[in-house]
């Protein structure tokens, strides 16, 4: 053998070597589908994918995503890792509601009872709409100029089950609601978080609905901008969102100080948030995840006001959907999970 091939096939050794024994975390890159550009979701995630880089050498790739769509890309496998709220999880699990004939077998939790979305209506302060409560607005059809997000959005999910609430669908299509609604005068301009802020503060909406966590960047803009009024929740409506899984929340005097009733309790609707994967994901690349996310709880605390109470010891529960075998193995080592 030539001495030129011996330092080859040695040279050729010693690459295996050191690529063994690189963690196979390292030479990994995964998409992790977030929220809407401009809500609580989409900063949350860029700072976790930050710590997972720093702890455990991931390679996260974080994009704009849904409440709604979330579960469908980790289905289909085209994101490894995203965000999703416990009823509409179980519900793309299950197969129902607005998943029909999409049972989606494959998805698992991470973490959950983490960072709380909170519905928020809003309208200019100087309407006529800041008179009204959502009722008057909503099953008395006004024609008010509405921003909503985008279809996919747990925030669509949401709108529609208060305006079936209210009487504005005829019948199983949700499209009927908006028609029934535009019908009267409504216009709805759909757009991210930060168009909804633009269009207000422009005047080219009367008001806004958004699921979002606290403080959500886009509102306090929007209050900057043009005076607004936060528009309470019925205990009716509440009661009747329950139904849905939302649970009745509020959102804390203080939160927006530039609006009008600023300083005021809004009664409003809640729902956690879960970090899911797929079944398919490794056994320890969703331990890994898990106790990164977890063992860092402080560093995850300081992302975003609303992650200032997560507790890893409660992050098993209410998922939406089965714990991945990784993720369990985290929880009962920790004594989280007996």
């Amino acid at each position: 053998m030539t001495l030129r091939r011996q330092i080859g096939l040695a040279l050729g050794f010693i690459a295996v070597l050191v690529t063994a024994d690189l963690p196979a975390r390292a030479q990994q890159s995964l998409t992790w589908t977030s929220g809407a550009v401009g809500g609580g979701w989409y900063s949350m995630c860029g700072g976790i994918a930050e710590l997972m880089r720093d702890k455990a050498g991931l390679d996260i790739k974080v994009v704009p995503g849904g409440g709604a769509q979330n579960a469908v890309l980790i289905q289909k496998g085209e994101a490894q890792i995203g965000m999703g709220l416990p009823p509409l999880l179980q519900a793309a699990a299950n197969g129902e509601d607005p998943y029909r004939g999409q049972k989606m077998s494959d998805l698992r939790g991470l973490a959950g009872n983490m960072s709380l979305n909170t519905v928020h209506f809003y309208v200019a302060a100087d309407s006529a709409f800041a008179s009204m409560t959502v009722e008057e607005i909503v099953r008395g059809r006004k024609p008010i100029r509405l921003a909503i997000s985008r279809p996919g959005l747990s925030d669509v999910w949401a709108f529609e089950k208060i305006m079936r609430f209210y009487g504005l669908c005829a019948g199983p299509r949700v499209e009927e609601c908006y028609r029934t609604w535009q019908t009267a005068g409504a216009k709805f301009v759909r757009g991210s978080y930060a168009d909804q802020a633009r269009a207000f503060t422009s005047h080219n909406v009367d008001g806004t609905f958004a699921f979002l966590a606290v403080p959500a960047d886009s509102i306090t803009e929007a209050s900057v901008g043009r005076p607004l009024k936060l528009l309470p929740l019925s205990e009716p409506l509440l009661e009747h969102l329950a139904g849905f899984g939302i649970g009745k929340g509020a959102i804390p005097p203080g939160t927006y100080p530039k609006a009008v009733n600023g300083r005021d309790t809004i009664a409003s609707a809640t729902m956690g948030t879960t970090v899911i994967v797929s079944a398919r994901m490794a056994d320890d690349l969703a331990y890994t995840l898990t106790q990164t996310l977890n063992d860092n709880v402080e560093r995850v605390r300081k992302l975003h006001a609303s992650l200032a109470d997560y507790d890893p010891a409660l992050g098993y529960l209410q998922l939406g959907v089965p714990l991945h075998p990784g993720a369990e193995r985290y929880y009962r080592e920790k004594g989280y999970l007996k």
